[in-house]
């Protein structure tokens, strides 16, 4: 019995010694978002594009060359994401007080329906800026940078892009390296070789993975810009593209989308009209979260919805929009790497054995 004890309390000290290990490493990132966040970002990428980095290895491109080559090539994507974002942002903020006095009728009316609660519209009125002197002048609690911020703000981004660039060109041009190091100090004695190739057999699977995102949501996005243009819906095309990249960030982006859609749909159409840009959109996101999506990527790299939804929040409540594109690509590497463990990838490892590209891993 005594002995019993002592293992309950071993045990309960030990989960507190995690808890708290989990919770100082938690407020570490905090603290060093600065540096982390962007040196996260561009190992993922990296990973992400590791097969194109193959590509110009297998041409006969010098490394240096094709480090370069991948670097620009992840840079050109991020400058066609922002700008096909920037319109989107400017115009929900040209749109911001139409959809503010939208919401302001819709609440009044639910108010005026529903008897008991005229406290509770009150406050959700007063939320939205109802009956506040110069609450039009704020457009509802959104306001533009100053020019004393942007300039406060710039040496972090320019440190932050400077971190992400240099990070992504390293590791793009000596990730084989870096996993044959990762291999000799971790792995157990004579199972280095076979380390590094699960290190690169998790990286094709997850750049795999999300080159079949991708195209999965292109295509997705396609659909809902035709979708919306079909039922008149301004400028479509932006949410079509606003579909594309907000999808990657898994349950949380097609559900901001689905509320975005709902709120449009009450400014720009009258009547049960207003619910059809959301209902239209979460009828396609259906199809594709439960029938595309899991027959394209298959059952071997499924993810459990819990470790996705809690991996997200974690991320954004600590990266904010960074951590939760992040947080997918991070947890899937690892949950490939871990399954590599057992003898169920042995043909898998067999087969990356025979890769000209992986001889060099361990030399």
């Amino acid at each position: 019995m005594h002995h019993t004890q002592a293992e309950r309390i071993q045990a309960a000290a030990n989960i507190a010694l995690i808890g708290a290990g989990v919770v100082a490493a938690a407020i570490g990132m905090s603290l060093a978002q600065t540096i982390l966040a962007p040196t996260l970002l561009a190992i993922v990428v990296g990973i992400v594009l590791s097969p194109i980095s193959d590509f110009w290895e297998r041409i006969g491109a010098p490394r240096t060359i094709g480090a370069l080559a991948s670097l620009l090539i992840a840079l050109a994507i991020i400058v066609l994401i922002a700008s096909l974002a920037l319109p989107v942002a400017e115009q929900i903020m040209d749109a911001w007080p139409d959809i503010r006095n939208e919401l302001r009728g819709t609440l009044v009316q639910v108010q005026n329906a529903l008897s008991g609660i005229e406290t509770a519209g009150e406050e959700m009125q007063r939320a939205m800026g109802s009956g506040v002197p110069g609450s039009e002048g704020n457009a509802g609690g959104f306001s533009i940078p100053s020019t004393t911020d942007a300039l406060f703000l710039a040496p972090a981004v320019a440190g932050q892009t400077i971190t992400f660039v240099g990070v992504l060109f390293f590791f793009v041009l000596t990730r084989r390296e870096i996993y044959g190091w990762v291999a000799r100090r971790l792995a157990p004695k004579g199972a280095e070789e076979t380390t590094a190739l699960r290190l690169l057999l998790a990286e094709r699977q997850v750049a795999t993975y999300f080159l079949t995102i991708t195209v999965v949501n292109v295509v997705f996005g396609c659909c809902v810009a035709f979708v919306l243009y079909f039922i008149e819906m301004p400028s479509f095309y932006l949410w079509g593209v606003a579909t594309t990249v907000m999808n990657f960030v898994l349950y949380l982006g097609p559900a901001i989308l689905f509320l975005a859609l709902g709120v449009a749909g009450l400014v720009v159409f009258d009547g049960a009209y207003a619910a059809l840009p959301a209902l239209a959109f979460l009828s396609l996101n259906l199809i594709e979260a439960q029938f595309v999506t899991p027959t394209a990527i298959g059952a071997s790299l499924s993810l459990n919805p819990l470790l996705v939804f809690v991996a997200l929040v974690f991320f954004l409540w600590l990266w904010g929009p960074l951590g939760g594109f992040i947080a997918i690509p991070l947890v899937l590497w690892i949950m490939v790497l871990a399954n590599m463990s057992g003898n169920n990838k042995t043909a898998d490892i067999e087969d990356a054995q025979s890769d000209d590209l992986a001889t060099d891993f361990i030399q």
